[in-house]
Formats: structure tokens, sequence, C-alpha cells
């Protein structure tokens, strides 16, 4: 006789970036070994094929592609995923003030912080237009999720050229006056060739649009008990809520 089948509760999340609903469940068991697995490893290319194997396995709506979505809808969709199937709370743990006569400070702090106040957010004066000379410049769009390992390939090699590849499939097209001139139609190979011609100021306007594009954040209040110690710290990204 066949072991009955449980029922899982399911419920809609809006995707951030297209505002589209769709339908999941809580993660079960065997998605959560994969997730602590992957977070013991503290491999960044493991834990990114780890968050899209959960994502994929959780998503209940037909026809849902991963790939196509921004890498913040990502980090939301995992850490919605994780307040529906463990809770909404989480301890985050602060190493200890340095250079502190507290007895309080100088050992690590533990933070309980509720999870549902973690916000997509997008730094003042961010835009997707690059102006690198007057009337030239670049019109960026943001990193999907299917390259999600190309990034971390990227950052584990710490090869500039790897890092041009990446920044180059971000770019939706070079401007200049009134001609559109689409990065897709240029080989990559050419792609970097422009880049690497760009002077250091130019260049840091490209760092800056990555620096305060759209993130997964929380402000975590701290405060001492015992001397004056007081301070707000940002968690960014899926590292920092997971742990």
């Amino acid at each position: 006789m066949a072991l009955p089948k449980l029922d899982v509760p399911t419920f809609e999340i809006v995707i951030p970036s297209s505002k589209e609903s769709i339908t999941m469940r809580p993660f079960l068991v065997k998605e959560e070994k994969i997730l602590l697995m992957a977070l013991a490893g503290q491999d960044p290319t493991e834990m990114t094929k780890a968050t899209k194997q959960i994502i994929n396995n959780c998503v209940v709506s037909p026809n849902f592609n991963l790939d196509s979505l921004e890498m913040y809808d990502v980090e939301f969709l995992l850490l919605q995923l994780r307040i529906k199937s463990i809770g909404e709370t989480t301890r985050i743990k602060f190493q200890p003030i340095p250079n502190t006569k507290c007895p309080e400070c100088e050992k690590a702090r533990i933070v309980e912080i509720n999870l549902t106040e973690a916000k997509i957010e997008t730094a003042a004066g961010h835009s997707k237009k690059i102006e690198l000379n007057p009337g030239m410049g670049l019109l960026m769009k943001y990193p999907n999720a299917k390259m999600l390992e190309l990034l971390e390939k990227a950052r584990a090699s710490k090869s500039l050229d790897e890092v041009f590849r990446v920044i180059w499939t971000c770019v939706e097209c070079v401007y200049s006056g009134e001609d559109l001139h689409k990065a897709s139609d240029e080989k990559i190979e050419k792609g970097v060739e422009f880049l690497e011609s760009l002077s250091g100021s130019q260049f840091s306007k490209i760092e800056v649009f990555f620096q305060t594009m759209p993130k997964l954040k929380q402000t975590v209040h701290v405060k001492c008990g015992i001397c004056d110690f007081n301070q707000d710290f940002i968690l960014e990204g899926l590292e920092s809520f997971f742990v």
C-alpha cells in the first residue's frame, strides 16, 4: 500500500521587478537540506545552484522562467520562501566591537531580526543611463538569474577579463546622439575592448551603477545596554540573511 501524500499549502508572491503574481509552496525538508549543505560548504557557486534549484522546486505556477528574473527578484523569492517555511525571525551574530572597553561590546552579539522588514531598495540618484561623454553613453540592464553562475565565476577567478564580460552582458545598448547600438549585436570580445578603452572616471560611473542598483536590504539597530554604543547596520544580499 502506498503511503498517503501530505497536503502542502501554497501562497502568492508578487515578483518585485515585473509585479507578476506567482504561486509557490514552502520548501520541504529536502529543500532545506539542499540549502543547509550549500551554506555549510560556503561555496558561492554551490549556493547559487542551490538557490536556483530550491526556487524552481517551490514554484507551482506553470511556465515559470527563473533565468529571466532580475537578481534582486531571486534574493526576494528565496527570503520569502525562508519566511513561509521556517518563520519570520532569525538570529544574526555581530562580531565584537573593536577597540572597546565595554565588557558587553567586546563579546559577539546575537540580535533577533524580523525578516519581513527586509525590502528591495534602490540608492538615491540611481539610473540605468550612464553618460560617458556629452551625448554619448550606455543604457544598462540589471543582471538576471541566468548570470548568477557567471558572476560567481568572475568573482572566484578575480580575472578582469571575466569581470568585463559580465559587465558587457549588462549593457543594453550604446547610444551616440540619436543612434543606438545594441550590445547583443556585438561580439563580447568587442564589448570588452570597448570597456577597456574607457578612462578611469568613465569606468567609475559603471561601478556606481552596480553599487546603487536595487538590492535586498534591511537596517538592524544595535544598541548596548551598558555603554553609549548605538549604531545601525545594513544587511545586504542573501549571505547576510542566511547565517
